[in-house]
């Protein structure tokens, strides 16, 4: 190649090695910024069998009320977002009422976990509550693949409806509606 055919792509090939390390550098901020952008709330959504109800307050204040609710009962709070609209207990054990991180690996159908999603609706939050029992612990397998609603008549399905029963004392709705979701 001769010295005037390199010397005219030099200044592109420069201009382009610029230009691709500041789109580069431009993505990595951009990526950068949206990594803290995770929120509490994961992505799923309520297991099968949950429960619903409508509540005439903001989803921050529903939330804020049911993490305060959760804690009267006794349970402790594991993971709390009033901007997102979660609550998520830790397990608790209903017999020895005691609550850690992980289930027990024994009695699990007495272990529960319970959950509330809150969204906005019609100047109204529609809150989903759920409480799960797990099947079994099996670390190859995500968690929330082995987690069911716990059936009624279930203790921990109990505790869930006196919750509830408590949030619609303090949010009085007119056609108060509490519904199963399929």
């Amino acid at each position: 190649m001769s010295a005037t055919a390199r010397s005219s792509l030099s200044p592109h090939l420069g201009t382009l090695g610029r230009t691709g390390f500041v789109a580069a550098a431009a993505c990595g901020l951009v990526l950068a910024g949206c990594a803290g952008l995770g929120g509490v709330r994961p992505v799923y959504g309520p297991v099968p069998g949950s429960v619903g109800l409508q509540l005439d307050a903001p989803p921050a204040a529903v939330t804020r009320a049911a993490a305060e609710e959760i804690q009267h009962a006794g349970l402790l709070v594991q993971w709390l977002s009033p901007e997102e609209g979660y609550v998520e207990t830790q397990w608790y054990h209903l017999s020895t009422r005691e609550s850690s991180r992980e289930p027990a690996f024994r009695e699990l159908d007495r272990v529960v976990k319970i959950r509330f999603f809150a969204d906005p609706t019609a100047g109204k939050t529609r809150l989903a509550a759920e409480c799960v029992t797990t099947t079994l612990v099996d670390p190859s397998r995500p968690p929330r693949e082995l987690e069911r609603m716990a059936p009624e008549g279930h203790p921990g399905r109990e505790l869930l409806t006196q919750i509830l029963d408590r949030l619609r004392q303090r949010f009085p709705t007119r056609g108060d509606s509490l519904r199963t979701a399929r």
